[in-house]
């Protein structure tokens, strides 16, 4: 009996971690994902990052195609996760279905899950989305047009009807303050069961 027990807490130890960074549109997410990477030493996969390398070798010439690279790259995303032996972070505007597949995914796995979920306000979120998109953004980050405030707040109702897995943790990101907040660095360091850099 004893072995029995040892053996399950050993397995419980060595359940697969895994954060999930998503939210509204134009919140700093990659960037915060980046720093919690460079501070816990963990593997970090952007969805936009796949979705330009995609554009790069197959120009999606209209929406439809573009979407198409958004679904190829999130299923680049469930491969890593089946394949996946450590901690990893990924990062997107994850939609209802996605998060639904993730939940399937993390339950098979036996995962454990940390979602961070990102909010802030529609008016300065559009004016940062609109800044950028004048940046050099990668054209598959222009397929959709969002310079309507009212569009833009559509897509954000959408992804703030997304149902998050694990323990939930809710950040403002009105402004970047939350991007040096030791709250949430002491957070993962608890969930890691390891200590801040």
């Amino acid at each position: 009996m004893k072995e029995l027990i040892s053996n399950m807490n050993e397995k419980s130890l060595k359940r697969p971690k895994l954060i999930l960074i998503g939210g509204d549109l134009a919140g700093g997410k990659s960037r915060f994902s980046n720093i919690l990477g460079d501070k816990f030493n963990l593997l970090v996969i952007n969805k936009d990052n796949l979705k330009e390398i995609a554009g790069d070798n197959y120009f999606a010439k209209n929406r439809e195609e573009n979407k198409k690279l958004s679904v190829l790259s999130f299923d680049i995303m469930k491969y890593i996760i089946y394949k996946n032996k450590n901690t990893l972070v990924l990062e997107s505007n994850f939609k209802d279905y996605e998060m639904e597949e993730l939940k399937k995914i993390t339950d098979e796995l036996n995962y454990e899950v940390l979602s961070f979920v990102f909010k802030g306000d529609d008016k300065i979120l559009h004016e940062r989305f609109l800044k950028r998109l004048n940046e050099n953004r990668h054209y598959v980050h222009k397929s959709e047009d969002f310079t309507k405030l009212e569009d833009f707040q559509k897509m954000l109702e959408g992804l703030r009807k997304v149902n998050y897995i694990g323990k939930k943790i809710f950040v403002d990101c009105t402004n970047f303050s939350y991007q040096n907040e030791k709250k949430y660095f002491d957070e993962i360091a608890e969930f890691l069961k390891m200590s801040v850099k």
